[in-house]
């Protein structure tokens, strides 16, 4: 049985998903706050609820999602032990370049990491991360709330698409509520193109997951073209226009972006994922490959040449990786790397160790613009695989759950999952998705949703009884 505070739990959770990119994507300390007190007090309601729920459920629900929350657990642990003071010797052992910083400060103390202020608010940030997946995990139980949480995703990205689309096509120097600068580029409420970019793959991944909760099975006996003529006009009625018409208000605001990698990661991962759905989908919806092939078509081709996609590709077209400085940064990072490899430099302490390491002016860079080089760099290779090896179990369990599971709505959380999961492997590898909160919020609600769609049960089958 349901609870009412436990319903108010999950109300609560989905609001904030929606709340969460609106303050300049929460990247703001004041709005990282209202988010950290949100998920406290969500998570203490939720603490009061867990009386009615006997101990083994909980535990066994925690235990189907160690492959999350452990890693998750760990990294936040590993964040605790760079702050915590050591002696100069012991720091030496484990960090030598970092006991010779606090050395010639002449400190008798020192941390792992360089700079513990920043990374003390990466911990909080982390901790309550940690949370919010916990949270999830418990509340996300049943297939009626895995669709409650896709569909809560599409309205968020629907309404940043919205509002980035009209500020771009009304020509609004100034944002309406934060009065930002507006260049004729989307930004929403976000205040990095990217960050928007890669909002939108995101919640657009979990939009063609829900269309496709709502595709039937192909059957040999609805094989004539009446039949395949009612299902086309069931696709485009009811629930499926409106899910439709946001994925297409959506594709128009990411080609709005500009971003050449937001947008080359949410095509490429749509393809590649499609096909593999197509080669492994259980009871593979007759519809699947047409759906694919409309996004291609419709909504990228056709509304994104009326959109800006003429821009996107002038702007693909003009631009070298040798013209940039991004590619300095990296460079000249890896011996930032060979010097904190086991330990890193401390989380969020990148954009006050990476100027020691820069070789010409070439202006301040706070990231990496590489989420892979700057995890190395603040935590150390050991723990950057220890996450990278959770992402690798998301992306088995969804492909099995694709392969073997029979609920539509596990298998289309399970493809929009890993269109996400996808794009976000690709995107971050020239940008820093994941030090916006909204983004990485959103990504570990999807992370959760991949292994609810594996752990959830299946109903038990209706016994039929014979009449004699």
């Amino acid at each position: 049985m349901v609870s009412r505070r436990e319903r108010m739990c999950f109300a609560s959770l989905m609001g904030l998903l929606i709340w969460l990119p609106i303050p300049l994507g929460s990247n703001r300390v004041w709005a990282w706050t209202i988010a950290e007190v949100w998920i406290g007090v969500s998570a203490l309601v939720l603490l009061t609820s867990l009386y009615q729920y006997q101990q083994g459920q909980v535990l066994t629900r925690l235990k189907q999602f160690s492959w999350l929350l452990l890693p998750i657990a760990l990294f936040q642990l590993w964040t605790l032990c760079q702050i915590i003071p050591i002696p100069l010797s012991w720091l030496g052992w484990l960090s030598p370049a970092a006991s010779q910083a606090y050395q010639a400060t002449g400190a008798d103390l020192g941390y792992v990491s360089l700079d513990p202020r920043a990374t003390y608010i990466s911990l909080l940030k982390g901790l309550f991360y940690l949370i919010f997946v916990l949270c999830c995990t418990l509340l996300i139980n049943s297939r009626e709330r895995i669709r409650m949480a896709m569909l809560a995703l599409i309205v968020s990205g629907t309404l940043q698409a919205l509002y980035a689309a009209i500020n771009v096509l009304l020509g609004i120097e100034q944002s309406l509520v934060f009065g930002l600068q507006e260049t004729g580029i989307a930004t929403g409420s976000f205040v990095y193109k990217n960050h928007l970019a890669n909002y939108l793959v995101l919640c657009l991944s979990m939009g063609i997951g829900l269309i496709v909760v709502d595709m039937q099975s192909y059957s040999a006996s609805y094989n004539s073209w009446q039949h395949r003529l009612q299902q086309w006009l069931q696709l485009f009625s009811s629930q499926k226009t409106l899910i439709r018409l946001a994925l297409v208000i959506m594709v128009v605001a990411l080609v709005m972006t500009r971003s050449r990698m937001g947008n080359a990661a949410f095509l490429g991962s749509t393809l590649v994922v499609g096909f593999i759905a197509i080669t492994c989908y259980k009871n593979r919806p007759t519809k699947l490959t047409w759906l694919l092939l409309s996004l291609l078509v419709v909504d990228i081709v056709i509304m994104g040449s009326l959109f800006g996609l003429d821009k996107l590709q002038q702007r693909i077209v003009e631009s070298h990786i040798e013209q940039g400085t991004r590619h300095l940064v990296i460079a000249w990072s890896i011996p930032m790397i060979k010097d904190y490899l086991l330990t890193g430099t401390g989380l969020g302490s990148f954009y006050g160790v990476f100027p020691s390491y820069t070789q010409q002016a070439i202006g301040y860079y706070d990231h990496a613009h590489n989420e892979y080089v700057q995890f190395v760099a603040e935590a150390g290779l050991p723990a950057t695989l220890m996450l990278g090896g959770m992402l690798l179990w998301a992306f088995g369990l969804s492909i099995w759950v694709m392969s073997h599971r029979n609920s539509q709505t596990c298998k289309g959380a399970a493809f929009g999952g890993l269109i996400a999961l996808c794009a976000m492997l690709v995107h971050i590898w020239v940008d820093f998705n994941l030090q916006a909160p909204a983004n990485t919020v959103t990504f570990l609600l999807i992370l959760v949703l991949i292994g609810a769609s594996y752990s959830i049960p299946s109903p038990p089958r209706r016994k039929v009884v014979a009449h004699v």
